[in-house]
């Protein structure tokens, strides 16, 4: 993080003017949130938390991160693994940009390497106003940005300086299966546009991609690969594996089980093919003779 607790107070407030005629994500709801939830995400322009904590899950360079969950989400996957809170909102707190700032200097003192604010493209503003105070008061860590491809490129470009690590889903390469299965019109375009805006701002090298695989190839690996790949082959890409047919996914048939180890090797072949340099499969690298999925 780039900016002083000056300037991060300064963007905080340029980002809340977003607020009133929401363009946050690429839903460009164009909605007032200053006097309710509104838009696509139903959210306010409160900040609300499901909780936080120090995290060794995250991609190996990423640990130990400071995770920060985030309540609501501008996405409405079907398959979503964080419902209870991303997409049902239970058990929240609403939290002021005080308390924010404790936590992030908490974290800090706990030993985390990192900011990881997860689903944050609908609380862009209100999380700056808690950097602002939390830098005030010496807060210094890097800042990951834990997102789900969706996004604006007039949000993205309030955060720079800010973000140091861009870590975005690339979820699909068909806009079809994005709004059935996500309720996102035009996905592939928001998610190329996102990523070459990311790229500008932190270089190819901080900026890691997550792709889970999803059965059937209902996804469209190919097409995910050679989209990143048109950005910078020098993104590294992360495949998941860990898809499970959780939340609504037993109404959709496609994507009622989990995803097959043969289907999980055509996602990483085709990142290999489209000529990304940096491939992981569920955070470890790919080589030549590198991990392969469980049979």
């Amino acid at each position: 993080m780039k900016l002083s607790a000056a300037q991060l107070r300064e963007r905080a407030a340029e980002a809340r003017t977003h607020y009133a005629r929401c363009d946050l994500c690429a839903h460009d709801c164009r909605v007032d949130r200053t006097r309710g939830p509104a838009g696509v995400c139903h959210e306010d322009d409160g900040l609300w938390l499901a909780g936080a904590g120090v995290h060794f899950g995250e991609e190996p360079g990423l640990v130990p991160s400071g995770l920060v969950l985030i309540g609501g989400c501008n996405l409405a996957c079907v398959y979503c693994e964080t419902f209870e809170f991303s997409l049902e909102r239970r058990g929240l707190v609403r939290t002021s940009p005080e308390e924010l700032a404790a936590l992030l200097l908490d974290l800090s003192r706990r030993g985390a390497r990192n900011a990881n604010f997860v689903t944050p493209t609908h609380v862009l503003p209100a999380l700056l106003a808690g950097l602002a105070v939390a830098r005030e008061h010496g807060f210094a860590l890097p800042v990951v940005w834990n997102c789900g491809g969706y996004e604006s490129a007039a949000a993205l470009r309030l955060l720079e300086g800010i973000v140091d690590i861009y870590l975005p889903d690339a979820k699909y390469g068909d806009d079809a299966k994005a709004l059935e299965l996500s309720g996102c019109k035009g996905y592939t375009t928001a998610l190329r546009e996102s990523l070459r805006e990311m790229v500008r701002q932190v270089g190819p090298g901080g900026v890691i991609v997550r792709h889970l695989v999803l059965p059937g190839g209902v996804a469209a690996p190919e097409a995910v690969m050679l989209l990143v790949a048109a950005v910078s082959k020098q993104i590294t890409i992360n495949v998941l594996s860990q898809y499970r047919p959780v939340h609504r996914a037993a109404h959709f048939p496609l994507i009622t089980r989990g995803a097959g180890p043969s289907e999980v090797r055509t996602a990483v072949a085709a990142a290999v093919s489209a000529g990304l340099e940096n491939v992981l499969l569920d955070g470890r690298r790919i080589e030549a003779s590198g991990p392969k999925p469980e049979a």
